[in-house]
């Protein structure tokens, strides 16, 4: 008999118990008490560990080609988005691979006791790159971009299916979501205040390349520690999908995941929010240095990001619970926007400004702490509608969303600051005034764009229904 479901599209909870066990105790994989607080707090500690590699090179890495590496920034901005973009096809091979893989750590664990350690070298790699801005300099740049952007993919795609592997309780995937949003949160702002610090004290300047060897040494080191923890703690409740055990159908995978329409909506959703995340976690720099004039302004904008989204983490899962996660994330990103038309004004009152950006991009980024979440909960869909769960080409796609968003954001910065006429050495009022726009503009048409997507989102009142489906037919198998 076939797995696939021809019927409509179910809106209730079936008369099997929601738990899967007929009334009686909930199995581990549906138990919310289940997930230890040490386990939770795993979760934190692997965005922690992402982000010294993610937001360093969101960051800093464009910065460090253009005024360390001598790199023209539109040719930056160029090979980030294609590097970027080579590398992001790599993702769905290693979800396929992790949804095959078996091993005495589970399936996703192994990739982060192995993986750790090679994301840890590579991005110390990257951030050597030669000086000069010469042929070969680039080439170097493009061959540790991408090699940074494939081991992070090994190590990044299966933490993140380990949210769907843990449990199957969608309130419990929320609150391990604001958990990831938390370490990211943490991350943020342990490269926001300790990044220009560190390269100034170990190498003298902030455009040392000495500072930023020592400086990327240290977080890589840290990171692969604490990869390690979350190999340590985190455990793999969900069974495979009966399906999936035959270790063949790569192309069924694929062709049921071009068809999971709430996929698709929070894939479109990841890359708008990873493309703005970029432009601003990247341009603050610039914009501090060139169009506030304040290098001490770095640190205060990123922490004023940064406690956003670590605010941001401890606030979603509540507001969208009782606003409904579409309702909730729309709203927030509406909010955003009136407020970021604000910024313009605000621009020579440093208090005021941070201020009202640390306010929209705390209601703005209630989706982006959400996206993980619903990303665990489409992985119902799929088996609903394929009868195969595929946690890791599912995530395996949402990390190809963040590098793609990354890439996209990074790429629109560089090419506008080369549209500006934008050289470290020669900053006019002109191109000052382009970065402000550039910086502010840029985030906000972003928002927009979000929120016309978010709003195609529509499996949160279909999903108790199709979660009872599934554990009906487990039952029956």
């Amino acid at each position: 008999m076939s797995i696939r479901q021809h019927a409509a599209e179910p809106t209730e909870p079936a008369s099997t118990a929601e738990d899967g066990t007929d009334g009686g105790q909930p199995a581990p994989a549906d138990d919310p008490r289940a997930v230890r607080r040490r386990e939770r707090a795993a979760f934190a500690l692997g965005d922690l560990a992402s982000n010294l590699t993610w937001t360093t090179i969101s960051s800093y890495l464009l910065f460090f080609y253009t005024d360390v590496a001598g790199i023209a920034a539109g040719a930056a901005g160029t090979l980030m988005l294609v590097a970027r973009l080579l590398d992001a096809l790599f993702d769905p091979a290693v979800g396929l691979a992790l949804d095959r893989t078996t091993s005495r750590w589970g399936r996703a664990r192994p990739y982060l006791l192995f993986g750790a350690p090679l994301l840890g070298a590579l991005t110390l790699l990257t951030f050597l790159t030669p000086g000069g801005g010469s042929t070969a300099a680039i080439t170097y740049a493009y061959v540790t971009f991408v090699l940074v952007g494939l081991a992070y993919s090994l190590v990044n795609v299966p933490y993140g299916a380990l949210m769907a592997m843990a449990t199957r309780d969608s309130a419990t995937r929320m609150q391990l979501a604001g958990m990831r949003s938390f370490g990211v949160g943490i991350g943020l702002i342990a490269v926001s205040t300790l990044t220009h610090p560190l390269i100034s004290l170990t190498g003298g300047s902030p455009t040392s390349r000495a500072g930023f060897a020592w400086t990327i040494a240290l977080y890589s080191a840290l990171g692969m520690a604490l990869f390690w923890a979350v190999f340590a703690l985190v455990k793999e409740r969900v069974p495979v999908a009966s399906v999936v055990t035959d270790r063949a159908g790569a192309w069924h995978s694929i062709k049921a995941l071009v068809h999971n329409a709430p996929w698709l909506s929070v894939f479109s959703f990841s890359t708008l929010a990873f493309a703005r995340l970029g432009i601003i976690t990247g341009g603050a720099v610039y914009f501090a240095l060139h169009a506030l004039h304040k290098p001490a302004a770095v640190s205060v904008l990123l922490l004023a990001f940064s406690l956003s989204a670590v605010l941001g983490s401890l606030v979603t899962a509540r507001i969208l619970q009782i606003l409904g996660h579409r309702r909730g994330i729309l709203l927030g990103l509406l909010a955003c926007v009136a407020l970021s038309a604000l910024l313009l004004l605000l621009r020579d009152n440093l208090v005021a400004f941070t201020i009202v950006f640390f306010v929209a991009n705390l209601v703005g980024g209630l989706g982006f702490v959400a996206v993980p979440a619903l990303v665990a909960d489409t992985v119902e869909w799929h088996e609903w509608r394929s009868g195969r769960r595929d946690e890791g080409l599912l995530f395996a796609g949402y990390s190809m969303s963040t590098k793609i968003g990354a890439a996209l954001g990074s790429a629109c910065l560089a090419w506008g600051l080369a549209a500006v006429d934008y050289r470290p050495d020669a900053v006019t009022g002109q191109v000052s005034d382009g970065i402000a726009v550039l910086f502010i503009g840029l985030p906000t048409l972003i928002a927009v764009l979000q929120v016309t997507v978010i709003a195609t989102y529509t499996l949160e009142a279909k999903l108790p229904g199709v979660k009872a489906e599934n554990l009906r037919r487990r039952g029956e198998d």
